[in-house]
């Protein structure tokens, strides 16, 4: 059993791209169930329940290539008596980044299965407690940028003024 909270923490688009294997870890929401429904889900498939609403660990591990290639495809998780729901990762590997969710597994790659342990606690906190929304860095114009419009000096007269004859 490996504990998520030990794997090594992919920081940089760098690490990202460097990694042989990754571990893309979230929650899936599967709503307000009942409390039956709820249950079942808990000890059926590994959920857990968080202030009353219903949450799913989602690991997915794959390659750097295979998860942006997957980008915005669903994925549909079906439980029993036609309860359904779907995740899926909108590609926006720096948001990925800033919310912790990308580990890199490349030492446990050539492993026939992989289990993870149940981590609630770790998942709570990282995923859920904690989580704020991703803001994209809004970079600061500097005096080497060159402007959208470039200014036409000596164009058109100024009016009022003649122009100098010699």
């Amino acid at each position: 059993m490996i504990r998520i909270s030990s794997l090594p923490l992919i920081q940089n688009p760098g690490q990202f791209y460097a990694a042989e294997h990754i571990l893309l870890v979230d929650v899936l929401f599967v709503g307000d169930t009942p409390r039956q429904m709820r249950e079942y889900i808990k000890n059926t498939h590994g959920g857990f329940i968080h202030d009353k609403k219903t949450y799913i660990p989602i690991t997915l591990t794959g390659t750097p290539e295979s998860l942006l290639a997957n980008a915005g495809k669903p994925i549909l998780f079906k439980f029993d008596h036609g309860f359904e729901n779907h995740y899926h990762f909108d590609g926006n590997l720096n948001a990925a980044i800033w919310h912790k969710k990308l580990y890199n597994i490349s030492a446990l790659a050539n492993q026939p299965s992989i289990q993870f342990e149940r981590e609630e606690e770790f998942i709570i906190a990282r995923y859920l407690s904690n989580h704020r929304e991703y803001m994209e860095p809004v970079t600061p114009e500097t005096l080497l940028t060159i402007p959208a419009k470039s200014p036409s000096i000596g164009v058109q007269a100024m009016k009022g003024f003649k122009p100098v004859r010699e």
